[in-house]
Parts: structure tokens; C-alpha cells; sequence
């Protein structure tokens, strides 16, 4: 029997300094790529656009309306873009991570702020992610399954830089490791959606950033040949 349609959270990680940018002065979440069509004086004018943004709008596309911000040292700069998610209308809320331990401990973070019955989806605000439909592919394909976690792959030729995803002939994940210097994995995960549930929350307060998530016969695995352009 298919999990019934629970709220939907988008949870969007952003603590990271991006020091790869450096000099860059901003939020690496806030480059400029390609414009869009903003309305300026009851003009329509060609403005950049920044790289989270393409996240955002994907994850609305399918059907997210409430979102986690989680942010760092010096990401204001992100809360002054997005605001209350008004001119997206969607709902927007921003946590702060004091300590840089990882992305397990950054999506903890949302814990105290969910009833626990949510589906919760989640990719990298620097990173494209392309169809424009990825999230609402994902959440077919999650909830099709009945799956507490599906994440959706990518191939990648230079697995050394990514979180690798080894898995079988059922599109079960059975492998997980983080950037290897040596591997046969050609799979990286690139976006996810879970039950937020007592078996995802089994893995709070693990001190082990290398596991946590994927400790589990249970995820499955949704494949795609979509491409990741930008990291």
C-alpha cells in the first residue's frame, strides 16, 4: 500500500564557507547563473539569476511549500534574497549551524521544528540540477515505492569529489562512500526524499558523518540519467 500525501519539506543545507570561490565576497549560494524575468517598475527586465534559486524553483515544481534554510558564519546575505519565501509563495525559515560537523548534523537541525510525519526533500543549493521536474520525478518514483528514502542518482566520471551510491539489480542502495579516491562507483546521489520518520531519526546523534543516512537495507534508489552541471 502506497504512503498516503504527507507536507512536504524542502530542506536546504547552506552552511558551508565556499572557500573554492574565494574572492568571491558573497554567499557561493548566490553566484550568478544565467538571468531571469523580473518585473521592475512595471517593466519586465532581464536580471541574473543565482545558482539556488534553480533548486528552489525545482523543488517547488514539485510541490514544496515550506522550506529550511540551514546557514553559517556570514550567510546573511542569503536571508536578505529569499526573505519569508513571499515572492516564491512559499514559506521560508533559516537555522543556524553553529559548528560546521557536516550535512548530517545540519539537517538535524530541522528535528525540534517538524511534527515528524513529513516527507522532507533535500539537494545542494550550488549545484544545478536538471529536468526542471527532478523533485517531482523523485516523489513519484518515493512514493510509488512506498520508500522511507530514494535518492536520485547521477553519473559521474570523477567520483573522488562526490558521495558515491553502489547499487543492485532492484535499485536498492546497498553501497555508500564518501568521495573515494579509489572506486568502481559511478553513481553520486545529487538530491533525496525521506519519510521523516522514527527510522530515519534512528541516526541522530551517530558522531559517524561518514554513515549516517544511509545505514540501511531499506533505501531505495531512484535512477537518472540527469545531469549535474555545476559543483
Amino acid at each position: 500500500m502506497s504512503k498516503g500525501i504527507s507536507e512536504l519539506i524542502g530542506i536546504v543545507p547552506a552552511a558551508g564557507a565556499g572557500s573554492r570561490l574565494s574572492p568571491y565576497p558573497n554567499a557561493k549560494e548566490l553566484f550568478p547563473i544565467g538571468y531571469q524575468r523580473v518585473r521592475v517598475n512595471d517593466r519586465i527586465e532581464r536580471r541574473p539569476k543565482v545558482i539556488s534559486q534553480y533548486l528552489i524553483e525545482n523543488m517547488i515544481n514539485g510541490g514544496v511549500r515550506r522550506f529550511f534554510f540551514i546557514l553559517g558564519e556570514g550567510k546573511h546575505d542569503i536571508m536578505h534574497y529569499y526573505g519569508n519565501g513571499s515572492s516564491y509563495d512559499v514559506d521560508v525559515a533559516y537555522l543556524f549551524q553553529e559548528q560546521l560537523h557536516g550535512m548530517p548534523f545540519a539537517i538535524d537541525l530541522v528535528y525540534p521544528w517538524l511534527r515528524g510525519d513529513e516527507t522532507v526533500v533535500m539537494g545542494m543549493p550550488d549545484t544545478l540540477i536538471e529536468p526542471g521536474d527532478a523533485f517531482a520525478k523523485l516523489l513519484s518514483a518515493h512514493r510509488r515505492w512506498n520508500a522511507d528514502l530514494t535518492l536520485g542518482l547521477f553519473r559521474t566520471d570523477k567520483p573522488a569529489k562526490f558521495g558515491m551510491i553502489g547499487i543492485d539489480d532492484e535499485s536498492n542502495v546497498i553501497e555508500h562512500v564518501d568521495k573515494p579516491s579509489q572506486t568502481d562507483l559511478r553513481w553520486l546521489w545529487g538530491i533525496a526524499a525521506g519519510e521523516w520518520s522514527s527510522r530515519i531519526l534512528c541516526i541522530r546523534g551517530s558522531q559517524n558523518s561518514e554513515t549516517i543516512g544511509m545505514r540501511s537495507s531499506w533505501a531505495r534508489s531512484s535512477i537518472s540519467l540527469w545531469p549535474m552541471a555545476f559543483e
